[in-house]
């Protein structure tokens, strides 16, 4: 008889409710808890918080061990960068999800930038600074553009691509004399800007063998065109044609491979999702901009969605080691997301706004990310709101069902980009 799994998720975005709606396919699944999720789950699946805290670990562990909880799925990157992972290996639950050692590939870039040096990945030349002044003399020497990012965690929002001497100056005085990013903004990284298409790619691996999702295309500027500021993405669609099997292949071979083999010898493997944030240029080299230790957001919602098989025991494979290196099960299709967003997003978002939702239809499934219920209202509780995805032959089509369903939401005060997709079709 195959295992039956008990699955704890943690999370309350988008990505997550993506991730419950795959889980929930599964036939080896016996129960699904969710928390703290959102006002689109099932409210039977969330987790009251009297019952549970992913900050104390004596509660996490305690809820663990009194439910029957056998494998722990972790959506956002603050539990894991924290040792959420770890805490689960103490009481030998499987959690699908990397160390609090492997989470650094995020938690700090500083960290990230050396083990791609040590493991010859390329990647734009860079510099650390722990201070305004040396940072800035530094930076007065360089070739514009130059990207600026804070070292920690900064929920999306701690990168700067200076095109001018100002918007460096600006983004500096901001990690270091405002100190907006707190601890995150201890140090600073300075790189030099790439140029080309950018590219997600989702790795699953046990530390040592791995298999590779579609590649997906984020839209990471707030409005039509690529203008205005950095977002947490307003939309993607997948798969992405920009990475062609042979950039691929290059990427398995210069990128993965080594960066798992460094952990490997670190005495660290890492198990769970390696994201990894591609800069493709025209000439066809891909260049590593970013790694996270999680799945990434809105991509997730359109990438699950082209899978053709159980995703739980890919998982639960990918944290107890025992992973075959394979190509995944996919569907002959295209998918895409559409991000509804608050007004105001993503500075200072309207919240508490009233939403009515249409229920799915055909090929439409629409994934939430800031709701909550409130007297019976469903109401926005963050910045991005709404995922609307959907799955057909071709992305013309799935974008066409997205932006119809849209026209349907009833919701004040929210915008989305209208050209998801449009360097694809």
């Amino acid at each position: 008889m195959e295992t039956k799994f008990k699955v704890l998720l943690i999370g309350s975005g988008g990505r997550e409710h993506a991730l419950a709606h795959s889980i929930l396919q599964s036939p080896l699944l016996e129960e699904l808890k969710v928390f703290p999720g959102n006002g689109g789950f099932d409210p039977a699946l969330i987790l009251p918080s009297e019952k549970i805290s992913i900050t104390n670990k004596e509660s996490f562990l305690s809820y663990l061990k009194n439910s029957g909880t056998n494998f722990v799925v972790v959506g956002p990157e603050d539990p894991l960068v924290a040792g959420i992972a770890d805490w689960c290996e103490e009481v030998n639950i499987p959690c699908f999800g990397p160390s609090a050692y492997c989470a650094q590939i995020e938690g700090s870039k500083h960290f990230a930038k050396e083990m791609m040096k040590k493991a010859h990945v390329p990647t734009a030349s860079f510099a650390v600074f722990e201070d305004h002044n040396s940072a800035w003399a530094y930076a007065q020497k360089q070739i514009l553009p130059l990207v600026v990012k804070a070292d920690g965690l900064a929920a999306g929002k701690g990168v700067t691509v200076a095109t001018t001497m100002d918007e460096v100056k600006e983004a500096l005085n901001d990690i270091f004399i405002e100190q907006k990013f707190g601890e995150s903004g201890a140090k600073v990284v300075l790189e030099s800007f790439l140029e080309g298409n950018e590219a997600s790619l989702f790795v699953i691996t046990d530390g040592k063998n791995f298999m590779c999702l579609p590649a997906a295309q984020d839209h990471k500027r707030a409005f039509d065109g690529d203008i205005g500021p950095n977002t947490g993405g307003m939309g993607a669609y997948a798969p992405a044609p920009i990475l062609t099997p042979s950039i691929l292949k290059q990427v398995e071979s210069s990128v993965i491979i080594p960066m798992l083999r460094e952990f490997r010898e670190a005495k660290h493997p890492y198990k769970g999702l390696l994201y990894v944030g591609l800069m493709i240029s025209p000439e066809g080299k891909a260049n590593v901009v970013e790694f996270n230790c999680r799945f990434g957001d809105p991509e997730t919602q359109c990438v699950l969605r082209l899978l053709d098989e159980d995703i739980l025991p890919i998982f639960h494979q990918a944290s107890t080691g025992s992973l075959e290196s394979r190509n995944i099960k996919l569907k002959n299709a295209a998918s895409a997301v559409v991000v509804l967003a608050a007004k105001g997003y993503p500075d200072a978002p309207m919240k508490g706004l009233p939403l009515e939702v249409p229920p799915n239809e055909g090929s439409v499934l629409v994934f939430h990310a800031g709701t909550k219920w409130d007297g019976g209202k469903l109401l926005s509780s963050g910045g991005r709101i709404l995922g609307i995805t959907s799955v057909s032959e071709n992305l013309k089509d799935s974008l066409q069902q997205c932006y119809s369903h849209l026209d349907k939401i009833n919701a004040p005060n929210t915008f989305y980009r209208r050209d998801i997709g449009k360097r694809a079709i």
